[in-house]
C-alpha cells in the first residue's frame, strides 16, 4: 500500500511539471509576440508572481492594460517633488505632472470598474492617453530642458500604452444623430443648446465687476470647489478677457455661455518663445469630463 502511494505521489509530481514557470514564460512570450513592443511586454508580465497562462486574447489585453496602468502610476510618482534649476525646468515638468495624471485617468477608464467600456471606447482613451505622454515630452524638448528632465520621463508607459493598442483594435463606429445632436449628447444638453434664451446661469462673470466674479479663471475655480453633479453654467458677459484658462481633470459638467461671436472673447499670448510650453499656450485649456460651450 505504502509502494503504491508512493508512485501514485512521483506520478502526481511528474505530471505536474508541464504547469510551470517555463510554459507560462513561453506562453507570455508567444502573446507578447504579437505586440509591436515584445520587450517590455515579456519583462513587465513576467514579473508578476500571478502570471498565467493566457487561452484567451480577452485575457490578455486585460492584463496588458493593467500593466500600462501600474506603470503609469510608478512613473507619475517621479513628476512629484522634483528641484527645479528654472522657470523653463517648471514649465516643462507642471505639464508632465498634469498630463500624467490625465494619463493614468484615461487607463482607468479603458479597464473599466464596470467592465463596460467598449473596445471603440477604450481606443479613444488609450490614443488619448498616449498622446499625452507625447505632449509631456514635448515641451521638455521645446524648452530645452531635456539634458536634466529628460531622464525622469524616460520609461516604458508609451510602448506599454502602443501595444494595448495594437491589442485592443478598436474601430469608431459611424456617429449617429439625434434632433441634430450627436446620440450621446444628453436629452437635458440638447435643451440647453436648443433654447433660444441663455440658461440660467450658476455662475456670471464680468469685467464691470456686474457679475459674480471678473475674470472666467475666477469662476472655474469656484465650480471646481462647487463640485458641480448636473450641468453648471458660468455665463460670461460681453467684453474682452485677457487671460489663459486652464481648468483641472477634476471639473466636471460645465457649460460656458457667452454673448456671441465678437463680443464674448478670451484672448491669450503665452508662446514657447515666451518660455511656456505649446500646451500651456492655449487662450483656453480644458480637461474637463462633460464640457459645453456656445457662443
Amino acid at each position: 500500500m505504502a509502494f503504491g502511494l508512493f508512485v501514485a505521489l512521483v506520478f502526481v509530481s511528474l505530471f505536474s511539471v508541464p504547469i510551470s514557470a517555463d510554459k507560462t514564460s513561453s506562453n507570455i512570450k508567444w502573446w507578447c509576440s504579437k505586440t509591436p513592443n515584445p520587450g517590455p511586454c515579456e519583462y513587465f508580465l513576467s514579473q508578476h508572481p500571478d502570471a498565467h497562462t493566457f487561452k484567451h486574447k480577452s485575457q490578455f489585453k486585460k492584463w496588458a492594460m493593467q500593466i500600462a496602468l501600474d506603470r503609469a502610476v510608478k512613473a507619475e510618482d517621479r513628476t512629484k517633488g522634483l528641484k527645479f534649476r528654472n522657470k523653463k525646468d517648471k514649465a516643462a515638468w507642471d505639464d508632465c505632472v498634469e498630463l500624467y495624471d490625465n494619463t493614468i485617468e484615461h487607463l482607468n477608464k479603458t479597464i473599466g470598474e464596470d467592465g463596460k467600456c467598449s473596445d471603440d471606447d477604450s481606443q479613444t482613451w488609450l490614443s488619448s492617453a498616449l498622446t499625452n505622454l507625447q505632449t509631456c515630452w514635448t515641451g521638455i524638448e521645446e524648452l530645452g530642458v531635456k539634458d536634466y528632465l529628460g531622464k525622469y520621463v524616460t520609461n516604458n508607459v508609451s510602448l506599454l500604452i502602443c501595444n494595448t493598442l495594437a491589442i485592443n483594435k478598436g474601430q469608431p463606429k459611424k456617429q449617429k444623430y439625434k434632433d441634430g445632436f450627436p446620440d450621446w449628447v444628453s436629452k437635458g444638453d440638447r435643451k440647453l443648446l436648443q433654447s433660444t434664451s441663455a440658461p440660467a446661469a450658476n455662475i456670471v462673470v464680468a469685467k464691470d465687476g456686474s457679475g459674480n466674479y471678473k475674470t472666467v479663471g475666477e469662476a472655474f475655480a469656484a465650480a471646481a470647489k462647487a463640485k458641480p453633479t448636473t450641468r453648471f453654467v458660468i455665463y460670461v458677459k460681453a467684453g474682452v478677457y485677457s487671460e489663459n484658462v486652464a481648468s483641472g481633470t477634476k471639473l466636471k459638467n460645465i457649460m460656458l455661455v457667452g454673448d456671441g461671436i465678437g463680443k464674448t472673447i478670451l484672448t491669450g499670448s503665452k508662446s514657447v518663445g515666451g518660455g511656456a510650453t505649446t500646451f500651456q499656450s492655449a487662450t483656453f485649456g480644458k480637461s474637463i469630463s462633460v464640457f459645453v460651450y456656445e457662443n
